[in-house]
Parts: C-alpha cells; sequence; structure tokens
C-alpha cells in the first residue's frame, strides 16, 4: 500500500529465516550488536533500480524504498510484530558483499535492513527527544 513514483512499486523484501544467514546479515551490519541475535527474522528492504531511468531521479530508489519500509514497519507492528531498523550506510566494498549473496540482485539498492520478532511481554526501549513542532514545521 505504499506510495510509489508513478505507482511503480519498486519496493522489495528479502527475509532471512535460517540461524546462518541471519548472522551472515548482521555480520555486514553494525548496529545491531547486543540485541542483533534476538531477531527471529532479518529482513533486507530494496528498490529495484531498473524502475528509475533518468538521472533526475537518481534518489528516487531511495525515497520510495524508504516510504516503502516505513509502510512494511507499521504493517508488522499492526499485526503485533515487533521490529528495529537497522540502517545501511555503507561504502561500496561492504554493499557489494551483500549483493554477493544468493537471492539478492544487483539492481536492487539495499535499503535498509530490518530485525523482526515476537515482542516479549516487557522491554526496554531506547528512546530519544522528539524535536518540538515549532522547529520542523515552517510556513512559506
Amino acid at each position: 500500500k505504499s506510495p510509489s513514483v508513478c505507482n511503480r512499486e519498486a519496493g522489495g523484501v528479502f527475509v532471512a529465516t535460517s540461524p546462518a544467514m541471519k548472522e551472515r546479515l548482521l555480520r555486514l551490519q553494525n548496529g545491531n550488536r547486543g540485541f542483533g541475535d534476538q531477531a527471529d527474522r532479518v529482513l533486507v528492504i530494496t528498490s529495484r533500480l531498473d524502475t528509475f531511468l533518468t538521472t533526475g531521479e537518481r534518489y528516487q530508489a531511495w525515497i520510495d524504498g524508504g516510504m516503502f519500509a516505513m509502510s512494511l514497519v507499521y504493517a508488522l507492528h499492526s499485526l503485533g510484530v515487533g521490529s528495529c531498523c537497522l540502517n545501511w550506510s555503507v561504502d561500496p566494498t561492504l554493499d557489494r558483499s551483500i549483493h554477493a549473496i544468493p537471492g539478492i540482485p544487483a539492481d536492487h539498492a539495499v535499503i535498509m535492513m530490518l530485525a523482526i520478532g515476537n515482542l516479549p511481554s516487557e522491554l526496554r526501549v531506547a528512546q530519544s527527544p522528539r524535536r518540538p513542532v515549532d522547529e520542523v514545521l515552517h510556513f512559506l
């Protein structure tokens, strides 16, 4: 249900279920130490580059991919599935490493990973203060 430019629907999800594949993916991502091993599944969120045609659309894969990821997080939450967004801001060498994994095509830009699973009845969550509305809302 996520919006996309010209309804191209470039978003994709690759699901790691085996312990070996989850560990392999999490080793490539450096922000999951201390909790990543507790994920029931690890998702790789992508955006198909072949759906964007001109240099004017050079950032669209990440814009659409980000909205797709957000919609997926909200959908999982509505089903009671917990999630933790794991960034994928990496250098090209590491990006090539994830594309070397069978099943993740080279023409899919990796947007992020998502650790997901059933929520325990009690847990601690990191929380950051949010900026006030007057710092983010501007009238022209």
